[in-house]
């Protein structure tokens, strides 16, 4: 790259850094809400939503500007176009916190407690980790670390069926506890599109380092 387009570049990845720093704080912050019951902290994380979009609108903006400017031929386009892909599955993860936070205060409001907390915590954490792997796998263009997150994800999605699968048992021998069954399913249908979303981060760090594409969702 010329020096003036590495510099626009380098700022473009400083924006898509920050981006995910976000990003993961923002799940963090939600699974906390969940382990603690945190209808305030839940908020939080609703209130502070539209912030994480408008760091996705930046990167656009950028993105713009760099090809505008620099017009830039095939490998160096590519590299751009995989960070503003990036931003987009950044942008959906933070919407699906948004989602556990929404349910933790609808539960707290509602005065019941999601069933099954304890897994979901535990799926919550494997959630968190596969979303760290994969970001730190895209911005170091790791590629063997990218296509480890996708044997992370298959137990992501072993692990919410038998949520599904013990939460729809216990609401049907008890009524009652319908709401809090329903709080379950959203939550771990969030986590699980958390880590589908991670694994294409995974799969843009493959085709970001060899042009190829490889899907790590099969």
């Amino acid at each position: 790259m010329l020096h003036g387009m590495k510099h626009d570049y380098d700022r473009l990845r400083h924006a898509l850094d920050g981006m995910a720093q976000r990003v993961k704080e923002a799940m963090h912050a939600a699974l906390q809400a969940l382990r603690r019951f945190d209808a305030i902290g839940a908020s939080q994380i609703i209130h502070d939503d539209p912030d994480i979009n408008a760091l996705q609108q930046d990167i656009e903006d950028l993105t713009a500007r760099f090809i505008s400017r620099w017009q830039p031929l095939l490998r160096d386009l590519r590299r751009v176009l995989t960070l503003l892909m990036v931003a987009g599955e950044l942008e959906r993860i933070g919407d699906y916190a948004k989602q556990i936070a929404l349910q933790v205060r609808r539960a707290r409001e509602a005065g019941y407690t999601p069933l099954l907390t304890t897994d979901l915590q535990e799926l919550g954490a494997l959630t968190e980790h596969i979303l760290t792997a994969s970001i730190a796998a895209f911005l170091a263009e790791d590629v063997t670390a990218a296509r480890a997150v996708a044997a992370l994800d298959d137990q992501v999605d072993a692990r919410r069926r038998a949520i599904l699968d013990a939460a729809r048992q216990m609401a049907l021998n008890d009524i009652a506890l319908f709401d809090a069954a329903l709080a379950s399913l959203e939550i771990t249908r969030a986590l699980e599109r958390v880590a589908d979303r991670a694994t294409n981060i995974a799969e843009r760090t493959v085709y970001l380092a060899t042009a190829a594409h490889e899907s790590l969702n099969a």
